[in-house]
């Protein structure tokens, strides 16, 4: 089965702006209502909020997908739950997380830092059918770089590997071949017959710190790698957020 990667990434976006909306315990913004219907629900009694939450709930999990219209959440952890209900990874592929730390060496003085890894994989084995949307900045990232030079070689993409904190932009060192060497390291951990050529980077976060290569590659990615599961892109979702 062939897949078009870029379909994903969509998604995993969305839902990490929902995630990131999640301290309102209402709307996502992309869902709120309008005119009469904000009128509809204001007059909604509490009962009726129950109601349409449980089958809110029902619905996510039966379709492993979010309605036309959310309910408020009385918490965060209700809100996250929905979520991971109604965030079912299509067939072929899998998702998984870890994270690491790691010493900046612009700025040492801050101490370990928090990093983490996320793994896109497609279980079924590459594609030749996938899209990628490029910045048109004129001093693109090193995973930019290096993404653009897979979609130019025309060659299969088995794999995803992001990570958040440090954008690798500007870093002063050699950012490709640190990317490189995480995709490599990706690549070795999934067993990819393609090599790291088979596996696109993404990298947010700070501009102008060198990435942390050595420790995603031993460390974050291969942790990655071990918690990868097919249910919930939920977990990808979420820590591909930057913590800058």
């Amino acid at each position: 089965m062939k897949f078009v990667l870029a379909i994903l990434s969509t998604v995993l976006t969305a839902s990490a702006v929902g995630v990131k909306s999640a301290s309102a315990f209402a709307f996502p913004h992309h869902h709120q209502p309008s005119g009469s219907k904000v009128a509809a629900h204001a007059s909604l009694t509490s009962s009726s909020f129950n109601d349409i939450r449980y089958a809110t709930f029902l619905s996510a999990t039966e379709e492993g997908d979010t309605d036309a219209v959310l309910p408020e959440f009385s918490s965060l952890e209700e809100y996250m739950e929905y979520l991971s209900a109604a965030s079912s990874l299509p067939k072929g592929f899998a998702t998984g997380t870890a994270s690491g730390k790691f010493i900046a060496k612009e700025a040492p003085a801050l101490g370990p830092l928090p990093i983490k890894g996320t793994v896109i994989h497609l279980t079924e084995g590459a594609t030749d059918s996938w899209a990628a949307c490029f910045t048109s900045n004129k001093f693109p990232g090193a995973p930019i770089k290096v993404g653009r030079s897979r979609l130019e070689g025309g060659g299969p993409i088995q794999a995803i590997v992001v990570n958040n904190k440090v954008s690798n932009v500007c870093s002063g060192g050699d950012g490709v071949a640190d990317s490189e060497m995480v995709c490599e390291a990706l690549a070795e951990a999934l067993n990819l017959e393609g090599g790291a050529k088979a596996v696109l980077p993404s990298s947010t976060g700070v501009i102008g710190w060198r990435l942390p290569a050595k420790e995603l590659a031993e460390d974050v990615v291969p942790k990655a790698v071990e918690s990868l599961q097919t249910k919930s892109a939920l977990n990808a979702a979420r820590d591909i957020m930057t913590t800058d």
